[in-house]
């Protein structure tokens, strides 16, 4: 089996010939790049993926294609600025931004009948990594401004470029299409988790209006894009932990939007992924009940929850595929590395009963302070216990 083909056999509850090993190494790549730190091996890399191909790993990546989704609003007046000076000459693609060469800030405005909102990003090159600096919304009073911005937003998926990342993963694996995200997590890109949470409580009708219109806003565009023929696994760009996530949050701001997604997707026979980010078990059942088809990643002890083991019986949903098990606990090892890497996937390998619906991979990322050996160990261990 080839990349692509193992990947869609796991999702898909198929047999794969052997497990399919997809860490996520966009920062491990960009900060070892960067200080020069990349092994001989690896001299030629230029992308994220010519680490993987060395490895022999399987791609499955949202990263590159999550600009794609273009926010697009119908009135109001939208504007993007680029700052900063780095030496950096090409695109650098982080969690959530893709910096031109050169840049370090993105500046946004949108110009309401309301006032005016700003949101601003900085790339950190000492983290390789780009953080919220000025959230859209600061101030309840700015209210009427958000509601005016969630009514005049659509979204567009530039189909040509997405069909060129996927010519260009080809059989190596898949990448994914990014269908915006929940409208909890709109709530917190808006006003930050702690404003939004503050305001949920104190004004719940309010907040659940702007939830509604941003589900459907964020379904009209899955409709356009579902049947694209290129596109056959939907991630939804959340960060489910039950710290933020809490399930009475769960309940009100995500179940409708992830069960009506999740419809969608398997009308058409396809993939629903969400991302997720440390602490999920209490999730778990809800997560079963909106019938989502993967987590990307779920976390072990001590850095997660839950055991990779016994995730799906507490999800209770039969399609459900496990995705993760890399955690940085042992990514990071150097004291009898070899043999601890390969015990700790001996014995994940046989805690999940099988090769169906797993996917060994970075629970969310791959640590920059990884020894790339470490990851030689952790390809090596892959490869020998997921053809058992």
């Amino acid at each position: 089996m080839n990349g692509r083909e193992r990947i869609l056999a796991a999702f898909h509850g198929e047999q794969p010939d052997v497990v399919p090993f997809a860490p996520n190494i966009y920062q491990w790549f960009y900060v070892n790049h960067r200080q020069g730190a990349l092994p001989a091996e690896l001299a030629h890399a230029e992308h994220p993926f010519d680490v993987l191909d060395y490895l022999g790993a399987d791609i499955l990546v949202r990263w590159d294609a999550q600009g794609l989704t273009r926010k697009i609003f119908s009135v109001g007046e939208f504007l993007e600025e680029w700052g900063g000076e780095t030496a950096w000459d090409r695109e650098m693609v982080t969690a959530f931004n893709i910096y031109p060469p050169h840049r370090t800030k993105r500046n946004l405005s949108f110009v309401t009948p309301y006032g005016a909102l700003t949101n601003t990003w900085r790339f950190s090159e000492d983290a390789v990594a780009d953080f919220e600096t000025k959230h859209w919304w600061t101030d309840w009073d700015e209210y009427e401004a958000i509601r005016f911005m969630l009514e005049a937003s659509d979204y567009a998926l530039e189909k040509d470029s997405f069909d060129q990342l996927v010519d260009r993963v080809g059989s190596r694996g898949i990448m994914m299409v990014n269908i915006t995200e929940s409208p909890l997590k709109t709530l917190f890109w808006l006003a930050g988790n702690q404003n939004a949470s503050l305001f949920m409580l104190d004004h719940p009708q309010e907040m659940k209006e702007l939830a509604q219109i941003h589900e459907e806003r964020a379904l009209a565009y899955l409709e356009s894009i579902v049947d694209h023929s290129a596109a056959e696994v939907f991630i939804s760009h959340d960060n489910l932990d039950a710290m933020f996530y809490a399930p009475y949050f769960f309940e009100d701001y995500c179940k409708s939007f992830f069960t009506r997604a999740a419809e969608i997707i398997h009308s058409r026979e396809k993939i629903f992924v969400v991302h997720a980010c440390g602490r999920t078990k209490g999730l778990l059942p809800a997560v079963g009940e909106a019938k989502i088809d993967c987590l990307e990643g779920v976390t072990p002890p001590p850095l997660g929850d839950v055991q990779l083991g016994e995730v799906r019986e507490l999800v209770g949903y039969e399609r459900f595929t496990v995705n993760g098990g890399m955690d940085a606990f042992y990514q990071e090892i150097t004291e009898d590395a070899e043999a601890r890497i390969h015990g700790y996937t001996r014995a994940l390998f046989a805690s999940m009963a099988g090769k169906r619906h797993f996917i060994y991979a970075s629970s969310c990322n791959t640590s920059p302070l990884t020894p790339w050996q470490n990851l030689i160990y952790f390809r090596d261990a892959a490869r020998k216990y997921g053809a058992q």
